[in-house]
């Protein structure tokens, strides 16, 4: 079993997945899933146990597989998995907030599939890939939509704490962001269609400002690279205590408590 500056295969999902759901357990009913500013969202039951399913062997190939290696390294801020990753060879170097135990299975699975994208290896993990010319958006968007689903599998089926940067993600997927939140998020990797995005639709941005104004209460990503953050003081979305709400969902608190601060300003979203 690999090891080595990465946490073990069992260390939160593997341990809960394969005692919640081995021999003849029923799957766990889903919660709702309820960020402060009241946006909910809702799990289907039949696509979680799906990812359940897949997630099991998935992570046991990551830990046994000799051909690769990921590395799980620890910093102090919170960050987009995509922002910390780092290939190289045959090893996916990604870094997680040292305190976000639970975000640690979604980032070692982004680790996983983009290292498999680079060794034309993807369709083996995510089928709905396979023989298809995809461009490199079209990709990511596929690796996400599993990233996200893994999430929402842990917040609300296994009651994962909240992590801002992983709770952005499966909203913005949720309400149908997920594209223009890549590509305000990866500005870099993908500048090219961002300029198409604004050809086809000029109100993309105000529209993502708007998703981001009402789900969050901040004009936009809050976990961008140091240099294009204005926010200051603004709390994480989705991190703080846990609880649930009246619905039996899982309470998405943010920052030093409970209530969101009336002081938090967005970021730009185009450079």
């Amino acid at each position: 079993m690999k090891s080595s500056g990465r946490f073990l295969l069992l260390a939160f999902f593997g341990a809960l997945l394969l005692t919640a759901c081995g021999g003849s357990t029923a799957f766990p009913q889903p919660r709702g899933i309820i960020v402060f500013s009241g946006e909910r969202i809702s799990a289907d039951p039949e696509r979680m146990e799906a990812i359940d399913l897949a997630l099991r062997p998935h992570l046991e190939d990551i830990d046994r597989n000799p051909s690769f290696v990921i590395s799980l390294n620890r910093q102090v801020d919170a960050a987009y998995p995509w922002t910390t990753l780092d290939i190289r060879g045959d090893t996916a170097h990604i870094a997680v907030e040292r305190t976000a135990g639970d975000a640690q299975t979604p980032f070692q699975i982004y680790a996983h599939l983009r290292l498999m994208q680079e060794r034309s290896e993807l369709g083996e993990w995510l089928p709905e890939v396979r023989d298809r010319e995809l461009s490199a958006l079209e990709t990511e968007e596929a690796i996400l939509e599993y990233v996200a689903d893994v999430w929402l599998l842990g917040r609300s089926v296994f009651d994962t704490q909240p992590h801002g940067p992983l709770d952005e993600l499966i909203y913005a997927r949720d309400r149908g962001f997920l594209r223009p939140f890549i590509l305000a998020t990866q500005p870099d990797r993908f500048d090219e269609e961002r300029v198409a995005l604004a050809e086809e639709n000029p109100e993309w941005e105000a529209e993502l400002t708007d998703f981001f104004q009402r789900t969050f209460e901040r004009d936009g990503p809050g976990y961008l690279p140091s240099g294009e953050e204005e926010a200051e003081g603004q709390g994480p979305p989705g991190e703080g205590p846990p609880g649930g709400d009246e619905a039996g969902g899982v309470d998405g608190s943010t920052g030093e408590g409970s209530e969101a601060s009336p002081e938090l300003r967005g970021v730009s979203l185009l450079r």
